[in-house]
């Protein structure tokens, strides 16, 4: 099976609309428990295939706590070294940390024993990658480390990422209720006032 045909399959099982998606200016994404806009940038468009790769390759769903072990692969295999694609994992993180502590904990691990995709990003055509066979790529990037190196390092490492999540899953809840609060004033002052006679 080839790289595109697997992609075809999974945006078909999951009824994703790539083609909405890519012309939409925000895509909503769960922070935390809320499901909040987020823009559309072409750095994510870039990436986002690689990021479906890497469900198809580690077997994760995309529900919330599929997104978030999903989002601790990706971290465990490095994906620090693109910033933008840390603050979309660090976005998704703490929801599933917090549902189902111990499968966001082990996918971090495997990703520490694999490597991600994201480097194809620069490197290859969207040819190339789509003519790519999955079962090669998984054999040469699904947890190809026998053991986690440095393992108390990438403990510190991961406490830091669960660390940052969670102030972001912070900053959005205190960001939304500051907003509805916002709107019950604003409704508050805009109501006519009934004069009695």
């Amino acid at each position: 099976m080839t790289v595109k045909e697997a992609l075809i399959g999974f945006y078909k099982f999951n009824s994703l609309n790539l083609a909405q998606d890519f012309e939409s200016h925000c895509v909503r994404v769960y922070i935390g428990c809320i499901l909040a806009p987020v823009p559309n940038i072409n750095a994510r468009k870039k990436y986002l295939k690689f990021h479906d790769l890497h469900h198809i390759m580690a077997g994760y769903g995309i529900d919330r706590i599929g997104e978030s072990e999903i989002s601790a692969w990706e971290l465990g295999s490095r994906s620090c070294r693109k910033p933008l694609i840390t603050i979309m994992n660090l976005f998704a993180l703490s929801t599933g940390f917090i549902l189902s502590p111990t499968k966001v904990i082990n996918a971090f691990y495997r990703g520490c024993r694999s490597r991600n995709l994201y480097y194809m990003a620069d490197g290859l055509s969207e040819a190339d990658i789509d003519a790519l066979s999955l079962v090669e790529m998984k054999a040469t990037h699904l947890e190809i480390l026998p053991a986690v190196k440095h393992k108390w390092l990438r403990n510190i490492e991961f406490s830091g990422y669960i660390f940052g999540s969670m102030i972001i899953h912070v900053m959005m809840l205190v960001a939304g209720k500051m907003l509805l609060t916002a709107e019950w004033i604003k409704n508050k002052l805009s109501k006519p006032k009934v004069v009695q006679s």
